[in-house]
């Protein structure tokens, strides 16, 4: 239910028209502030509606993804159900980041791992670096892995392997060609031609280890390195598909911000197809991502425009305001201004951030108050002679009224009034209204402990099989 903080009384239920979701929100509250039941609510009402789902969950627990396969399964939608869950291969469909998009596309993927740290010209040898064998991977055409790449940033022999079966006859082909060429030096003793170890460790630094730890690790190397994952987010969109991505942000935050700035690369690739394409979900397609500002990189900030015209809605949600600046993470006051810019809908739960209680303040915006006063007068007077026994007296009496009418603004919602709201209480800006709510409270009737995920094969593919054929980071086969 809904209560009108821009004017008229009383209350009632908020809708939103479907097209105006494609102007995406922002949500924002404080840990236990009730955003997790708008999130299931949210998914409740796509799920009843037939529409498809993406939910970036940073809790990653096994109760998380209980509720999230309950919910689809009162909805009759088990079947569409999709898991991504890098720290729990058990419970987790397949899925590769890397598949998807165009060589400048797979470098920036991967670059996005250190993003602007470290020094600009190391930065800028690994780019070129990654641009040189992401182009001749995908030259090649083979599908490839995390174990792929990492092996080919290590090992001499992997990359003279790529050059072997390589198209010659391609741009790609030539630029690799000299990238290996930059590498080499002539060896002292037998006169031959080798890479400089030096070289290449100054070239790609600690972005090969942190890509191997996602072909090493017991659970993400089984659910990201099918060379024909059971996950495919394009596909996974034009079907309405329900996907549950796990990020474990408590026990391996590093690892779990990482996959989490591949997945939306990956999603950001998507997203740019369908804009393309003659087809758009329909319903609108939701991705609701939780811990944004984690993962959030200033790349993404156009991706909200190209959703709009692709049918698909962006839920970002953050705990604080700053966080949408952080520098560490790439972040800055344009990212924020983007983001808020773009997300015509905003939703606040409880907040404890004082700042943040006052930008969602100025957020909603001001009303003009029009007051109006007035005043009344009255007044008696007598008059006589010299003598008070004189009885020829005079009287006189006067009244006066006065209306006097100001204008003043005032805020809509104070920024008291976030940090006062109760459980279950939420602040609703709109594009021209601002509304208290009071979300109702979702049954997920989880008696159903079985954590039961549709189970299917996929066809056996061909892949690069470099890791497979040097095993070992020195080169050796």
């Amino acid at each position: 239910m809904a209560e009108n903080k821009s004017g008229s009384d009383g209350l009632r239920e908020l809708k939103i028209h479907s097209k105006l979701m494609t102007r995406h929100c922002m949500g924002i509250a404080a840990t236990g502030g009730g955003k997790s039941n708008f999130l299931n609510l949210i998914l409740k009402q796509q799920m009843m509606r037939g529409g498809g789902a993406i939910h970036i969950d940073g809790k990653s627990s096994r109760e998380a993804v209980l509720e999230f396969i309950n919910l689809a399964r009162q909805h009759d939608r088990w079947q569409d159900v999709r898991i991504i869950n890098i720290a729990d291969s058990s419970f987790s469909h397949t899925y590769n980041p890397l598949l998807r998009g165009d060589s400048e596309e797979l470098t920036s993927r991967v670059m996005d791992l250190i993003g602007g740290k470290g020094d600009p010209f190391f930065r800028g040898q690994a780019s070129n670096g990654m641009r040189a064998i992401s182009g001749m991977l995908k030259a090649i055409g083979l599908p490839f892995n995390f174990g792929d790449l990492s092996i080919l940033m290590n090992s001499e022999s992997a990359m003279r392997y790529l050059l072997k079966i390589g198209p010659k006859d391609t741009k790609a082909y030539r630029d690799f060609k000299i990238f290996l060429d930059n590498l080499m030096e002539v060896d002292r003793r037998t006169g031959a031609k080798v890479i400089n170890e030096k070289k290449l460790q100054h070239t790609f630094g600690d972005l090969s280890s942190r890509l191997n730890g996602y072909y090493t690790s017991e659970n993400s190397g089984i659910v990201l390195n099918d060379y024909n994952p059971q996950v495919d987010l394009y596909e996974a969109i034009k079907q309405n598909m329900l996907v549950y991505v796990a990020l474990p942000m408590l026990s391996k935050k590093e690892a779990a911000v990482d996959f989490a700035k591949f997945f939306v690369s990956d999603l950001r690739t998507a997203i740019g197809t369908i804009q393309n394409d003659d087809y758009k979900p329909s319903p609108t397609y939701l991705v609701l991502m939780d811990e944004f500002s984690s993962y959030a990189q200033s790349s993404l900030a156009p991706v909200f425009e190209q959703a709009r015209s692709a049918n698909i809605s962006f839920f970002p949600f953050i705990q604080t305001i700053s966080s949408l600046t952080d520098a560490e993470n790439g972040l800055s006051d344009d990212f924020k201004a983007k983001i808020v810019g773009n997300t015509w809908n905003k939703i606040s739960f409880v907040l404890q951030d004082p700042e943040s209680c006052k930008e969602m303040s100025a957020i909603a915006g001001q009303s003009v108050k029009r007051s109006v006063s007035e005043s009344y007068s009255e007044s008696m007077s007598l008059a006589g002679g010299d003598d008070d026994v004189n009885p020829l007296r005079t009287g006189g009496r006067n009244m006066g009224h006065s209306t006097s009418v100001s204008y003043d603004y005032a805020d809509i919602a104070r920024p008291e009034d976030f940090r006062n709201l109760k459980d279950g209480e939420a602040i609703f800006i709109g594009r021209n209204s601002v509304y208290k709510l009071q979300v109702p409270l979702v049954d997920l009737n989880n008696e159903d402990k079985n954590v039961d995920i549709p189970r299917f094969r996929m066809p056996a593919k061909q892949g690069l099989s470099i890791a497979e054929k040097y095993h070992t980071l020195s080169g050796s086969k």
